[in-house]
């Protein structure tokens, strides 16, 4: 599979596009469900999905402890921690605003990663990321009623965390991945941010309140449906774009999602749709394509 022409960032596109629909989705249908509980649920959905693979693809798994526990790392700071912030601000402040901010996580994965492995910026890089956050104090400014819901603390606070753990999640997950399929990557990120979640919810004693995600039973199959698409190929297209493309490529490619939300959410969730804000996107998310694919552009 991997001597497939642009499969990795064929795979990291198509993720971007998926998370799109997913986020506008959930959004709809699934204000009356809490982030947690919903967090929980398309996890399960997940893994359920990954089980039925399990049958019909062999899996082959890690070799040291040391990758299991990247991994697990990576899951519990991405899917259970980072998801559910997600949901917060998707809930708190609409698909649109809460993507546009997501659009740091790249930044953020390249700060990390110069604290980790001392990867340093260089000038494109530091451009890039100039444009990326001058651009969206620009888009958080501005009083546009293209977003139908307001900007709050909560929101802005809720995606600032969800874009570092995803920072953090990609980063581990670059370096895990090498060496084991993507399959069993996922299986190893998703079992313990559910395990988590799980045992979260009995300590507060609200497990139970997750019988509101099948009422009625068309929002049961609207939010299935979300989790299939956005957590399960979602997550796999990722894996596959961060194993077998270059990462910048990847990550880049990945941060187009706020372009596909535009639309989606302006047909999907009958958000206003202006012309300042699409264009102020496309600049927040040219700013990430040069942070990390200038370098490679001289």
């Amino acid at each position: 599979m991997k001597d497939w022409p642009l499969l990795g960032e064929c795979a990291a596109l198509m993720a971007a596009m998926i998370w799109a629909v997913s986020m506008s989705l959930y959004t709809r249908f699934g204000q009356s469900v809490s982030a947690r509980h919903l967090n929980l649920f398309k996890n399960c959905v997940a893994l359920i999905c990954l089980g039925g693979v399990a049958l019909f693809v062999p899996w082959h798994w890690p070799a040291g402890a040391q990758t299991y526990y990247v991994l697990a790392l990576s899951g519990l700071m991405g899917l259970a921690l980072g998801d559910t912030l997600l949901f917060l601000s998707l809930k708190s402040m609409g698909v649109q605003r809460t993507s546009i901010i997501q659009c740091l996580a790249p930044p953020f994965a390249a700060l990390l990663a110069w604290i980790a492995f001392g990867e340093r910026l260089v000038l494109w890089e530091w451009l890039g990321l100039s444009i990326t956050v001058v651009f969206l104090a620009l888009i958080l400014k501005a009083r546009s009623h293209a977003a139908a819901a307001p900007l709050t603390a909560l929101g802005v606070t809720a995606a600032l965390g969800a874009a570092v753990c995803q920072a953090f999640a990609m980063t581990s997950l670059r370096w895990s991945l090498q060496g084991v399929d993507v399959w069993t990557g996922t299986f190893l990120r998703i079992t313990p941010s559910i395990a988590a979640l799980t045992l979260f919810s009995l300590y507060v004693g609200d497990l139970g309140q997750m019988k509101v995600i099948f009422q009625p039973k068309r929002k049961a199959l609207i939010l299935t449906f979300a989790a299939l698409i956005g957590t399960f190929l979602g997550l796999v297209l990722m894996s596959t774009g961060a194993k077998y493309a270059k990462a910048g490529v990847a990550t880049a490619l990945s941060s187009t999602t706020p372009i596909w939300i535009l639309p989606i959410a302006h047909f999907m969730l009958g958000e206003k749709l202006s012309l300042k804000l699409l264009v102020l996107t496309l600049f927040v998310v040219c700013g990430v394509v040069l942070m990390i694919l200038g370098p490679s552009l001289i």
